[in-house]
């Protein structure tokens, strides 16, 4: 922040002035110290911010999100109201910034499977590869994803989770040469069919428990497209 960059420079300029090494000793030890506990309130913070949404998706879980109240997140969380607003303006507001990090989350998830995997020499083994890191990183956030997709959740979620979804896998699918050597369809089709059939098999997963390992799930997708192919 901008008291920070100044303090900052002040101990700096202070630093290359002044001659003597007690005064050059001493403003480095203000500026190591004001890190110190910059660094401790940031943590504080982003505790705070986590414990707030962690609270509120507990309680999503059992209540429908027009009914809950600000006070009912406070109260569940041992928080006062003047510390959520500290951090959220309202419900809406850790409503979009909850479902936002669950996508960053997805997409940083995809991206650290996808890297360690070798490169795909065919079209078939890039679907492949792309349907294990989705549905692996689906499985580390089904908790949070289930409560979205149920009923208790805000209208639209699907929309946005289908958007947000949609453009992890075309970012994926431009960087790969193979897929889109082979690729005769239209991208835009092509990528509104990959990723409807996606979002089917996930949500049906999803209510059916994660009855199937990620491999398992891939191995049905696998499966599926193979039989359409064939027809």
């Amino acid at each position: 922040n901008f008291n920070m960059l100044f303090s900052s420079m002040w101990l700096s300029y202070n630093f290359r002035v002044h001659k003597s090494n007690e005064q050059k000793w001493t403003a480095c030890w203000i500026l190591e110290w004001r890190w110190f506990f910059l660094s401790i309130y940031a943590e504080k913070n982003r505790k705070t911010k986590q414990l707030i949404q962690t609270s509120f998706m507990h309680i999503l879980a059992n209540k429908s999100f027009e009914s809950i109240t600000i006070g009912d997140i406070t109260k569940h969380a041992q928080i006062n109201r003047g510390t959520f607003y500290l951090h959220f303006i309202d419900k809406f507001d850790l409503l979009d910034k909850t479902e936002q990090q669950l996508f960053a989350d997805l997409g940083n998830h995809i991206d650290e499977l996808q890297s360690s995997y070798s490169s795909a020499n065919t079209f078939e083994k890039g679907q492949e590869q792309l349907a294990e890191a989705l549905f692996s990183s689906i499985k580390m956030h089904s908790p949070v994803l289930k409560i979205f997709l149920s009923n208790h959740g805000r209208a639209g979620f699907h929309i946005r989770f289908r958007d947000a979804f949609s453009e992890k896998v075309r970012l994926h699918l431009e960087k790969n040469e193979i897929i889109n050597a082979s690729l005769k369809a239209p991208m835009d089709y092509f990528l509104s069919f990959i990723t409807s059939a996606f979002l089917g098999l996930i949500e049906q997963w999803v209510q059916n428990g994660l009855d199937k390992t990620p491999e398992e799930m891939t191995a049905v997708y696998i499966d599926i497209i193979s039989f359409i192919q064939k027809r």
